[in-house]
């Protein structure tokens, strides 16, 4: 079944409209050269070797399926090279307290610059990062910045120089599958559609077909790119994978990845409580490591906690928890076996069990939920630990009503009423910046 899923994405990997357009707007920059003739599969040739692309030839790329990746067969003037990706770390380990802070904690600070200055990627890799650069530079930025820390996590916890040099490569290509996802369901501040979330679960399937057929691509770094998006306890995409079955280099890298946008959008105190609440989501061995890392204090907050945005979102946990307790007799009668673990729906009594414990292990009253509010009031400290727990505790609110939309074709013929009445109480009252943290 693996093998068909891939084949149906080989296509989607060799000829996205999107990349193409992409590669087409750097062109319009700077030189973009076929280095070699590139035909359609049905032997047409579109782009004459030695030519320099116009928008009318990229435009007529877009029409036709090409005979390989549009990475393979052309070159750009002042592209990604590994001394460049080394240089990008610098800047970003000396201007970037928190990145300098981990590099410090790892007792050898500018071993992932030299790192990266190591690494041997094919040409292909090279142009795709070009393009990344050029025209999405949020999303190389972040895989800079993900490669150091998946590095600071493999110092810590002494993997060997071959898996580190693995690891480094598969950090740094392994959003390459969102190049071929329209920029529009990824720009900042979209809520991404269920129609929507499809083209985003596919993107490391995606990225693994790219680097899996790209000559010279260690495939260890490849399997960690299509493994990098499952969770230990089976949450996560494209297969639902868990725990061991996960390769290790996913495992470190699924937490460097989330870490990086936790760092960027919020801070080190909210990434400290995520990783603490994520144990059963994340490899434990490489969470203690990362706390190791950040070593998070209350002063590295980036802003006071508002309490009237507490307090909603605990009378929204505390609704959520109340509905489930009547949901849940629903969807027991809607079971055939009395076993629910052996039933479509036995991820959903999992991760509500999972949720229900996170808020109880808080000391969290979902009955008074006013009395945790006051206990926090005059001391910063403890409300900032507040606000990050009900952020965190949205986001795994709205991570399972993603989770449902995903597995909807196994729960097919059960009955839609109370699991849309589910979906309705898991939505965060404030989600929009947590919708891309998948």
């Amino acid at each position: 079944m693996q093998d068909d899923f891939y084949s149906k994405e080989h296509a989607a990997a060799s000829e996205s409209p999107h990349y193409i357009q992409a590669v087409a707007e750097m062109g319009t920059e700077r030189d973009v050269i076929a280095h070699q003739d590139i035909y359609s599969s049905t032997g047409i040739k579109l782009v004459a070797k030695g030519s320099r692309l116009t928008p009318a030839q990229f435009e007529r790329l877009t029409q036709h399926k090409l005979t390989a990746p549009l990475d393979h067969m052309i070159e750009s003037e002042d592209p990604v090279d590994a001394e460049f990706l080394a240089t990008t770390a610098a800047r970003i380990l000396d201007h970037e307290p928190v990145y300098a802070r981990m590099a410090a904690h790892t007792g050898d600070p500018l071993a992932v610059k030299h790192g990266l200055a190591g690494l041997k990627l094919p040409r292909p890799a090279l142009m795709r990062l070009t393009v990344m650069r050029e025209k999405r530079p949020e999303t190389f930025e972040h895989s800079v910045r993900a490669a150091i820390i998946a590095h600071a996590l493999a110092q810590r916890l002494q993997l060997s120089q071959q898996d580190r040099y693995h690891l480094l490569v598969a950090s740094i290509c392994h959003d390459f599958g969102e190049m071929h996802t329209d920029p529009a369901i990824l720009a900042a501040g979209h809520d991404i559609a269920p129609a929507e979330r499809d083209f985003v679960h596919v993107h490391p399937v995606t990225g693994y077909v790219l680097l899996h057929d790209m000559p010279g691509f260690p495939l260890p770094a490849a399997q960690a790119v299509l493994h990098h998006h499952e969770r230990q306890d089976g949450s996560g995409y494209p297969h639902g994978m868990r725990a061991q079955r996960i390769p290790l280099l996913s495992r470190l890298l699924a937490v460097a990845d989330v870490a990086e946008t936790v760092i960027r959008r919020y801070d080190l105190p909210r990434l400290d409580v995520l990783v603490r609440l994520n144990q059963a989501r994340f490899d434990i061995r490489t969470v203690g490591a990362l706390r190791d890392l950040i070593h998070a204090t209350p002063s590295d907050a980036a802003a006071r906690p508002n309490e009237h945005g507490a307090m909603t979102q605990l009378m929204h946990i505390a609704e959520l928890l109340q509905a489930w307790g009547v949901l849940r007799s629903s969807f027991e009668a809607a079971v055939a076996p009395r076993d629910t673990s052996e039933s479509p729906l036995a991820f959903l009594f999992e991760r509500m069990a999972s949720i229900r414990g996170v808020v109880l292990q808080a000391g969290f009253d979902p009955d008074h939920a006013d009395s945790m509010l006051d206990i926090a009031r005059g001391d910063p400290g403890l409300l900032l630990e507040l606000r990050g727990l009900l952020d965190e505790l949205d986001w795994l609110l709205l991570d399972l009503a993603h989770e449902i939309d995903r597995r909807s074709p196994q729960m097919a013929g059960l009955p839609q009423m109370p699991i849309d009445g589910l979906i309705l109480h898991l939505q965060p009252m404030r989600h929009a910046s947590a919708a891309h943290r998948v």
